[in-house]
Parts: C-alpha cells; structure tokens; sequence
C-alpha cells in the first residue's frame, strides 16, 4: 500500500485518540477543559440545529463531500462493556471535548489532510467554551474552538475545519449531491455493524477497502471485509486463509463476482482477538 494511504488509514483508527489534543492552546475562552463550565442545552445556541440519523458509514457518506479518502463510523454505545470495546477503543477521550459522553462517531479525512467528524453525545448539553460567529451559515450557528476548529451543535455534533462543516450543512439542506465514490463497494454492504471503516488504496492490495466488526449476539462476532478490485496476490492469501481457518477455529464465507470479493470471518466470544488478528489480505 502507497505510504500516504497507510498514514491516511491510521489517522483514522486514531482519530479518538489524538483529538483533544487539538484543545491545549493558550486560549482559556476556547479550549477543551470544561471541568468549570457550566452546562446549558442546544437551545442556548441560536439558529437552527442539526437534526440528522447517523447509524452508519453509509449515512456518513451522504454528507461527505467527494474526495474523502478515509471515512469510519463508530457505534461507542452499542460495544460499550464487550469485548468489542477493547479492540476498537473507548471515546472516553472524546468526552472531555464536550463535558458529555460520546456515544457515537464518523469520521471522514481528505487527501489534502482536511477532515471532519460527526458525533452524537449524551447528554445534549453544551458544556465546553466557544467564540460565536458574527454570521449564520445556511441558518446555523458555527462555533469556534480555537485553533482552526469549530463545532455545529444538533445531533450529531459537528466539529472540525470549518470549510467541511459547511460543506456538510449544505448536503443536510440538500444543496450538494451526495457522495458516490464508494457505491460499488456498498452495494455489498448489510446495515448493522458496531465498526465500520472504508478506505482507498492506491498501488495496494485493492484499490478500495472496506471493514466492520460485528457484534452478532452475545456469544459470537464477525468481521466482514470488501475489496474492489482486488489484486490476484489478495485473492490467493484469502484463499489459503479459509482453507486452514478450522485450525484457527475461525470461519470463512467467502463470494466473489467480477471486480468484488467479500469476506466473512466469525468466530464465538472466546475466539475474539484470533478474529480481529486474522490477517485481511
């Protein structure tokens, strides 16, 4: 995989992790501590607020403008207290961004190193410093953390670069089209998974991927990953992982149609780390 990609995709699994430090400037008036703030609700904020379902990467997606290169999706809530959990992260970290707890995320990141995040918290207080923009954008009130970092309140939240949450308010009021460089590869995509993450590769292993880990009930998990266009080198080491996974006690469905192969790994609740070690190409 190109060496940009790699950091690409990383920054993404690390996104959680690295965020409040975007909130350590010198500015006391907007910053990330807000263990002396005290909290109001949305309605302090004027204009409007969003109102929009995020369950998914695809949902995600239909709010990203083209060119995202990078995107994941995070239902905090869902794998709180599983095993699923401790593989993928907490967002305790993300918490202290808002004074509330976050309990879901999307992130989307750019080529040119622009990005932006979705999350949903609870509860829906405004507990964290900002400056007031002297306008309203489309009817929403863009909040300033400092440091070249905003926020649009509603659920989901929005926070980053301002020019990406303006693009995002424009698709929520339908003036933008929505994204649809990863339709190919959604098409083989079932709603419902806890993780979701999709990426683009270039000179890789394929040149778009997507992955989820799924809580299927209390005694077993899965992991699905989708390739478009995979390369031959990907299809022959998948091939030859389904064929000794009984070894491993994992299990494999494994389709393929034309420029697509997916992926199905399962295993039950004491298998875990085996399936989320499991190389993917």
């Amino acid at each position: 995989m190109n060496q940009k990609y790699i950091a690409i995709f990383l920054a993404v699994i690390m996104v959680m992790s690295i965020l409040p430090f975007f909130f350590t400037g010198n500015s006391n008036k907007a910053n990330g501590d807000s263990s002396s703030i005290e909290s109001s609700s949305f309605d302090s904020i004027p204009g409007k607020h969003v109102d929009y379902e995020l369950n998914s990467v695809a949902d995600g997606l239909a709010v990203t403008s083209d060119g995202a290169v990078a995107v994941q999706y995070y239902d905090a809530q869902a794998v709180r207290g599983t095993p699923l959990e401790l593989i993928m992260g907490n967002t305790s970290q993300l918490d202290g961004i808002y004074g509330s707890q976050v309990n879901k995320v999307y992130t989307a990141q750019y080529l040119d190193g622009t990005w932006f995040n979705m999350h949903e918290i609870s509860p829906q207080v405004v507990a964290f410093q900002y400056y007031l923009s002297p306008d309203l954008y489309n009817g929403y009130q863009i909040l300033s953390r400092g440091n070249d970092v905003y926020n649009v309140v509603g659920e989901p939240m929005l926070f980053g670069e301002k020019a990406q949450l303006e693009s995002v308010l424009d698709a929520i009021e339908g003036e933008s089209a929505p994204n649809s460089e990863f339709d190919r590869i959604l098409e083989f995509v079932e709603p419902g998974a806890e993780m979701q993450r999709l990426l683009v590769v270039e000179d890789g292993f394929a040149d778009q991927y997507y992955l989820e880990m799924k809580l299927e009930d209390d005694m077993s998990y899965s992991r699905t990953t989708v390739y478009l266009n995979p390369t031959e080198g990907t299809i022959n080491n998948v091939t030859s992982l389904a064929a000794n996974s009984s070894e491993r006690a994992l299990f494999y469905d494994v389709y393929s149609e034309d420029d697509i192969l997916k992926v199905t790994v399962s295993s039950d609740a004491s298998n875990i780390y085996s399936l989320a070690m499991e190389p993917q190409w």
